[in-house]
């Protein structure tokens, strides 16, 4: 490391606990806040990186950090991490990895061997130990005491024998980001096969398995069913549910990113430079994940026409086990999604250039938020909008919210529209 460097992090108050240990490149002193301590073996790379007042770095044995930014007492033992936003209060322990498109918010915590990619979590969602958790968004809780949980060695299975990926929503981001809503529990062995959406105040027994929506207040759990039937990788089953449940989760991805423009960012202080960095670099992951979920869904559309073929040839020579009726079901499924496919795609298209993210005039109710925030002598916007929202605020503000999940994820498209 070069010995400048280390001198003007020590000025800065930044502790470096062994200076030939530790790897810094493309990173200047301005990126650290003080009170951030770098333990041995801690290589830290990437123009974006950043990292907020009393943040630790590496202490169970060092660690990969590109392009990372976290917020204020954030805890990261050890891994990699790459591309992320971790907010205030985030703990990771050892071996976690962390891709892209991955956003913690306010006290989010995991145990040891942690693997998160497009995850985004709002505040207080706690995991074990040996979790594998990608292309997922998860809410509920109302502060650290009681959050939602993710139980130790879980999976969540995102990616298909056809090559597809989907994503599982937990919870939703209109009544999520008010923090009021009751914790999400998926017990330890569980088994999550994506995409399903499960809602607020649901329990996932320890040890199910999970192929199906969950409501609200629900506890649900599969035992494992043996299959033995014949698999064809150019024959798709259902497809609508699962375009449904894409877009619905699209849906809420892009309310946050309009919560993000009109209450994050707003809320920003002067001389919150850092926070403004933190709340910049959140946005970033939340349009990667807009954008493999449009990339995902889009792969899914151009496949249809090579499975409806084959579901029409199986009719021909009465193949597999399927019944009459089941092989027009599955027909009848993807000449209606081939038939809205011009639409559907377009629709994509303007979703991920930003097209429903709303005006500063249509979001006042949002901005109204912030403002009231922002003349508050609160440090933590979560517990600000828990404990002193003003009641006549949040109806509004989650009807809008709601509103853009409803025009982003309505299918199928009227006649005309959205084409």
């Amino acid at each position: 490391m070069d010995s400048t460097l280390a001198e003007e992090l020590k000025k800065k108050g930044v502790i470096l606990h062994a200076p030939a240990a530790t790897v810094i490149e493309d990173v200047g002193a301005d990126a650290f806040e003080a009170g951030v301590e770098i333990f041995p073996g801690v290589t830290i790379r990437g123009t974006k990186s950043r990292f907020g007042a009393n943040t630790k770095l590496g202490r169970s044995g060092g660690g990969y950090f590109e392009d990372v930014v976290t917020g204020k007492n954030v805890d990261l033992y050890g891994g990699f991490f790459q591309d992320c936003a971790l907010f205030d209060d985030v703990t990771m322990r050892g071996h976690a990895e962390v891709r892209g498109g991955t956003l913690l918010e306010e006290g989010c915590e995991s145990a040891h061997h942690v693997g998160y990619k497009m995850t985004v979590m709002l505040p207080w969602v706690v995991a074990g130990s040996l979790v594998n958790f990608c292309d997922v968004l998860m809410g509920g809780g109302t502060s650290r005491r009681n959050h939602s949980e993710i139980g130790s060695s879980m999976a969540l299975y995102n990616f298909t024998p056809w090559g597809d990926k989907h994503a599982s929503m937990f919870g939703d981001v209109p009544r999520g980001v008010f923090v009021r809503e009751a914790p999400i529990f998926i017990g330890g062995q569980t088994q999550i096969v994506s995409p399903v959406l499960v809602g607020f105040g649901a329990v996932l027994p320890a040890g199910c398995s999970i192929r199906r929506n969950v409501p609200d207040g629900q506890m649900y759990g599969e035992a494992a069913t043996p299959i033995n039937r014949p698999f064809h990788a150019e024959m798709y089953g259902a497809v609508e549910p699962k375009v449904k449940n894409g877009l619905t989760y699209l849906g809420n991805l892009v309310a946050l990113q309009n919560w993000y423009v009109h209450v994050r960012r707003v809320s920003l202080r002067k001389k919150e430079s850092h926070r403004k960095a933190l709340y910049e670099h959140a946005q970033r992951q939340l349009q990667a994940n807009v954008d493999e979920r449009v990339k995902r869904l889009r792969q899914l559309l151009e496949r249809l026409d090579t499975s409806l073929a084959a579901h029409q040839a199986a009719l021909d020579a009465r193949a597999d086990d399927l019944s009459f009726a089941q092989r027009y079901r599955r027909i009848d499924d993807h000449q209606k999604m081939i038939a809205q496919r011009p639409q559907l795609l377009a629709h994509l298209e303007s979703v991920q250039k930003g097209d429903f993210i709303r005006k500063d005039s249509d979001a006042k109710v949002l901005s109204t938020i912030a403002h009231a925030y922002k003349k508050s002598n609160a440090d933590s916007l979560p517990c600000w909008i828990r404990d002193n929202l003003p009641d006549a605020l949040r109806p509004p503000a989650q009807r809008l919210l709601s509103t853009i999940v409803d025009e982003v994820s309505t299918f199928p498209f009227a006649s005309g529209e959205r084409g």
